[in-house]
């Protein structure tokens, strides 16, 4: 079978590797999708440190179940999508719901744990969630990066959010969009995006987002000042992770309000510690997604209560998933957004 192996920084690879061989009790599922996360991407330029190559990236996946244990709850035949980090069930974080930090393992296509780029894949049930026929594959690969947003919304209450005169989202790629849907469905008003490509702004007021801030070329807090009459942000979620956007979240804030961080690239950031202080803010951290979060973001999409049709920009072969990376890179204006490589 085909498998898209990253190699080393900026190179990847298409080999053929034999076929996985299903351990007792899991399933071989034929992938169908998969979207390339911000941090594959990333990883493929060198800078997380969190793809370790040799290795075959991807996590955001659907597919068909080809062959299934005997005993199985699932049949052939069925649609998926694949929860892709592991968990014991059985540890303090499991049983407090908190899977998603769970020491059982790291997420799939991460480090140097390979992934769902490849024709086929082996799973445990534990790990399935069957999806209608009304979702396509690309669709139900959106499953992933809607959960991470998910769990990034639901970090702020509905009262909080009902409350909030002004929330703030940094950066609009893939998960950046789907906070600002999932702030919109949630009864967000005034929803502000800043990115600094125009094309990703576009989409972000298709989306909903009410006002835009441009993040190149002119004053970020001044933009944000005109927006609020200088009241600042309630609320703001950062989804880049890098140093001068997780600066610009806590610089948009009011006093008293709360940035959630949801962007992992950069490993260290400098923040003023007596900003944070003495206008007493809030950070929350985010990291993926929880089982419950994940289920109910693929119940979302089954029920079209989120417009992911502006997202979606690129479709490829996983046989041209060499040039699907190729193409990112020189993704200058930013009209590449989520990229899926089919198989």
């Amino acid at each position: 079978m085909k498998a898209l192996y990253y190699t080393g920084v900026k190179t990847m690879e298409l080999r053929d590797i034999p076929l996985p061989v299903p351990q007792e009790g899991e399933y071989l599922i034929r992938v169908k999708a998969n979207g390339i996360c911000g941090s594959d991407f990333e990883g493929y330029l060198g800078k997380t440190g969190r793809r370790i190559p040799p290795l075959i990236m991807g996590h955001e996946v659907s597919g068909i179940i080809e062959e299934a244990p005997a005993g199985g709850a699932y049949p052939c035949g069925l649609r998926v999508v694949v929860f892709p980090k592991p968990f014991c069930g059985v540890c303090d974080y499991c049983k407090a719901g908190l899977v998603n930090v769970c020491p059982e393992g790291i997420c799939m296509g991460v480090m140097d744990v390979n992934g769902s780029m490849t024709e086929y894949i082996s799973v445990e049930e534990k790990y399935l969630l069957p999806f209608s026929e009304g979702l396509s594959f690309n669709e139900a690969s959106m499953t992933e990066p809607l959960a991470v947003a998910y769990r990034s919304v639901h970090k702020i209450s509905r009262e909080e959010i009902g409350k909030a005169a002004y929330s703030m989202v940094i950066g609009a790629g893939t998960i950046g969009l789907l906070i600002v849907s999932l702030l919109k469905l949630r009864g967000a008003k005034n929803v502000a995006v800043s990115d600094v490509s125009p094309f990703r702004l576009a989409a972000a007021q298709k989306l909903g987002a009410d006002f835009i801030v441009h993040a190149q070329g002119r004053d970020f807090l001044e933009q944000v000042k005109a927006i609020t009459g200088g009241k600042l942000c309630d609320i703001s979620f950062e989804a880049v992770g890098i140093a001068p956007t997780a600066a610009n979240s806590l610089a948009s804030l009011r006093i008293g309000g709360t940035a959630v961080w949801v962007g992992n690239a950069q490993k260290i950031v400098e923040v003023n510690m007596q900003h944070i202080v003495t206008t007493e803010l809030t950070i929350k951290g985010n990291y993926v997604y929880d089982f419950s979060g994940f289920s109910e973001s693929l119940k979302l999409l089954e029920k079209h209560q989120i417009n992911i049709a502006a997202l979606m920009t690129n479709t490829y072969p996983l046989a041209e998933g060499v040039q699907a990376f190729k193409d990112l890179e020189n993704n200058r204006d930013g009209k590449m957004i989520k990229v899926f490589l089919e198989s």
